[in-house]
């Protein structure tokens, strides 16, 4: 029997409302297993309500190292700091150009009125909080929900003084949670990494001595009240603070997603939310285990790879879909377990039900495999692709190239696998000229899925911030922190996530209006993924498609750059067209053919001609065929993603070009 005592867990804004906060489903069951009670509060949709659907989306695109939601709930947080709030919305602006369009005066207003009511949406929250009764209330913070978390918490010690305070998640690991643990005395308890295993003790712990629990008796990872009088534990790890583990995610339980479902049957907005399902069947990641991505902070401390066996992952796939009705599952593993091809996938190509199932993938898979995912229901992908350039993606430490990143886009429009990507920009060492020779590529992938350009964020963890002058960075707190926290630089560059580089001055040069010239190449790529994405905002997309008749290959042709709408491939062409299509290296075309008495001018030729029909691409010294297999499958509309969908459609537009929801 459960001990008769509330403990409330909170999700705060900014995350989500179309699915149901993991960590806190997963906390609510390991409490349930300790025989303890818990509810979860999904604070992140009342904030919906209380702003509306037009700010929402203002704040919901705004990059997070802007701090722009955090500049929000300071007021609340930290009432008696009174930064330059001007300064702050002129910096955001200009860096962030194309939200505001010419409303800047306009939006300058709207988010200052905003962070004028936060101090009643967090009052409404602790009232809402306050119904249940808790002994303990704690917030779960990853991204942009530390100072909405730290808000919350201070006004609910102002209110009722004997509620124990807890914080968790990724804005809490390591050094990060030390910093907030230590310089803001009301929040009394903070976990610094994974802790379904410590859960259940410390919250029956908290419920018997409060705050007074002595240091010895903490958990690995917990840092209390305690340690601010008698100093902080350190470990022989990398950033010295304590951070929990879970050895083997076998035994953990399946998250409780009860109190997302009963809030969003209530919510204004339940018709426009189709929920997904998130699950997790891996924590850390097996490449960047050996390889680190040099920008990836991701992991925190633990990048140690572990997997749930691919047996149980289908098994509560299964089961979470039945539970909740919903055939969407959005796994956040960084990575796919390289044996659920043979092992996960298959089993769920079997089911009666298909569900619709989302992963993060490396980017060199090869066509079957990319079909494997297709037959099992995992039509959305995510692939560290990042690039089309194989320099940049050797700076970036990704293990592709741009061969195998534009064969991935190409089997995933075969086989109807929706792909997440983007032109990752900025990296220490790479080319304004490697730029300008991808943006003469692009358009020979209108046919193809489009990614969007973003410019790199250095974050906290990752080798270019663990290393930062092993590639010449001078790395500093993100500067619109300065406008959130009250603390001294140093404070600073242990709390906070994202980094700038002291002595980088590409991002103002190139959000300026006007002042563009000094990186030509990023420009052209810039404006040539617009376009790309603007060819397909039509009903229907270009294609580029061919047929095989056995002498003769039809080729139908509907990009803007088509020389023909139809071609007819034959001969030698034909042979070096069908060799192309698996990206044959160049050193391996005479063998692929299997021709003995054509001559290298002969075939030289035939190159050629195939190349100025724009029917294939030349990358990395392969010759890549872009033409898809006629027929290909369609693949999934965006409201089909399998991690939900929310409704954004307003009629409030920022540009001729951008919808503020999209």
């Amino acid at each position: 029997m459960g001990i008769d005592v509330q403990i409330v867990l909170v999700n705060m804004p900014m995350s989500a409302v179309e699915r149901p906060s993991l960590a806190l489903g997963l906390l609510k069951s390991a409490l349930s297993g300790a025989g303890l009670r818990s509810n979860i509060v999904y604070a992140n949709i009342w904030f919906l309500e209380y702003v509306g659907l037009l700010d929402y989306c203002l704040l919901e695109s705004s990059p997070p190292e802007e701090a722009l939601v955090d500049w929000l709930f300071a007021g609340v947080a930290f009432p008696e700091f009174e930064p330059d709030h001007e300064a702050f919305l002129d910096r955001y602006f200009n860096r962030n150009p194309g939200q505001a369009g010419k409303r800047v005066a306009e939006l300058h207003a709207t988010f200052k009125t905003l962070r004028s009511i936060m101090g009643e949406f967090i009052d409404w929250t602790v009232d809402k909080v306050l119904m249940y009764r808790p002994a303990v209330v704690g917030c779960t913070s990853t991204f942009a929900q530390h100072i909405s978390s730290l808000a919350l918490l201070r006004r609910l010690r102002e209110r009722s003084s004997d509620i124990v305070t807890l914080m968790g998640g990724a804005n809490c690991e390591s050094v990060m949670g030390r910093t907030t643990h230590a310089r803001f005395p009301w929040v009394d308890y903070i976990v610094s990494g994974e802790a379904d295993a410590l859960m259940g003790a410390l919250c029956r712990d908290i419920l018997n001595r409060g705050k007074h629990i002595p240091r010895a008796d903490l958990p690995f990872g917990v840092l209390g009240p305690a340690h601010r009088e008698g100093g902080y534990p350190e470990t022989s790890t990398r950033y010295l603070v304590p951070r929990a583990t879970v050895k083997s995610l076998r035994g953990l339980p399946l998250p409780d997603f009860s109190d997302y479902f009963t809030e969003l049957d209530r919510s204004l907005y339940a018709d426009r939310i189709h929920p997904g399902l998130p699950m997790e069947f891996s924590r850390g990641c097996w490449w960047g285990e050996r390889n680190p991505c040099t920008f990836c902070g991701l992991n925190g401390a633990a990048i140690t790879y572990r997997h749930k066996p691919a047996d149980q992952a289908v098994e509560e796939m299964i089961e979470m879909s039945a539970r909740y009705g919903s055939s969407r599952i959005e796994a956040v593993d960084n990575i796919l377990a390289l044996d659920y091809f043979e092992k996960a996938l298959p089993h769920l190509t079997t089911l009666s039900r298909k569900l619709a199932i989302f992963f993060e993938v490396k980017a060199n898979l090869k066509r079957h495999e990319v079909e494997t995912l297709a037959r099992a229901g995992v039509r959305w992908i995510q692939a560290g692709i990042e690039s089309l350039d194989t320099r940049v993606l050797k700076l970036m430490g990704k293990g592709t190239t741009a061969a195998a990143n534009v064969q991935l886009l190409k089997w995933c429009r075969q086989h109807g696998v929706r792909v997440s990507w983007n032109v990752l920009w900025g990296f220490p060492g790479e080319s304004d000229e490697w730029y300008a020779q991808m943006a003469a590529c692009l358009p020979l992938l209108h046919h193809l899925q489009p990614g969007r350009t973003v410019r790199l964020r250095y974050q906290r963890y990752s080798p270019y911030h663990d290393a930062a002058d092993k590639y010449g960075l001078k790395l500093l707190p993100a500067v619109s922190y300065r406008y959130v926290y009250p603390l001294s630089e140093n404070d600073l560059a242990d709390q906070v996530y994202y980094f700038e580089d002291g002595e980088d001055n590409d991002l103002s040069d190139f959000c300026a209006e006007g002042d563009l010239n000094r990186r030509p190449g990023l420009t052209a790529v810039t404006r040539g993924v617009d376009d790309w994405l603007k060819s397909w905002s039509s009903p229907k997309q270009p294609m580029l498609s061919m047929r095989d008749s056995g002498d003769a290959l039809t080729v139908e042709d509907t990009r803007t750059i088509a020389v023909e709408r139809k071609h007819l491939v034959k001969g030698l062409k034909r042979e070096i067209l069908l060799a192309a299509d698996e990206g044959v290296p160049d050193a391996l075309l005479r063998k692929k053919l299997g021709i003995a008495n054509v001559r290298q001018p002969e075939i030289d030729a035939a190159i050629a001609d195939i190349s100025a029909r724009k029917l294939v691409i030349r990358l990395d010294d392969r010759l890549v065929g872009l033409p898809l297999w006629h027929p290909y499958k369609a693949i999934p509309a965006t409201t089909a993603f399998p991690g939900g969908y929310f409704d954004r459609r307003v009629l409030l537009r920022v540009s001729p070009e951008n919808d503020v929801c999209r």
